[in-house]
């Protein structure tokens, strides 16, 4: 009985620095729009960058005067524009780890029924970006494609992970 607390979900894990955390998702906007720069110097195309900063405008109101932090929906947004941007010009997206990471969960969460129902019993693991999460045999696919997935812009379905052993 003395290690069952261990087995709580608020129990048992170690310590860890939380000084660096910050509210909201400011810094991964910070970095998707840096993604985005970088993908414009290599494939320039202003009509491009005016729509992804257009997708991002909407401003977030002043608290005490300071722009409140950054919510999920308007990272969801900032996500989708760029990958939005990527496929405009041609340059393979670069997703923030966290940033696209975060939008799928989200996105999984609130899925219509028939992408639910895909995704059901399933963990999400994204190749390339070292994110996963779920439980259940794995569904795999890179980032990109299981956001376009997630975010019903794409048919294709996340595969089944190989078999290990």
């Amino acid at each position: 009985m003395s290690d069952l607390w261990r087995e709580l979900p608020l129990f048992g894990r170690a310590r860890v620095d939380e000084s660096g955390v910050t509210p909201g998702w400011d810094a991964e906007l910070a970095q998707l729009r840096e993604a985005a720069r970088v993908a414009l110097e290599a494939h320039p195309d202003a009509a491009a960058a005016e729509a992804f900063e257009a997708a991002l405008a909407p401003g977030r109101p002043a608290r005490g005067g300071r722009p409140r932090p950054a919510k999920l929906p308007e990272l969801d947004r900032a996500v989708y524009a760029y990958l939005d941007l990527c496929a405009r010009i041609g340059h393979e997206p670069e997703l923030p780890v966290r940033a696209g990471g975060a939008v799928a969960l989200g996105r999984a969460a609130s899925a219509p029924v028939a992408i639910r129902a895909v995704i059901a019993g399933h963990a999400l693991r994204a190749t390339d970006a070292g994110w996963e999460f779920g439980r259940g045999p794995v569904l795999e696919d890179t980032a990109a494609a299981l956001l376009e997935f997630l975010g019903g812009r794409s048919l294709v379905a996340p595969h089944p992970a190989p078999a290990s052993g």
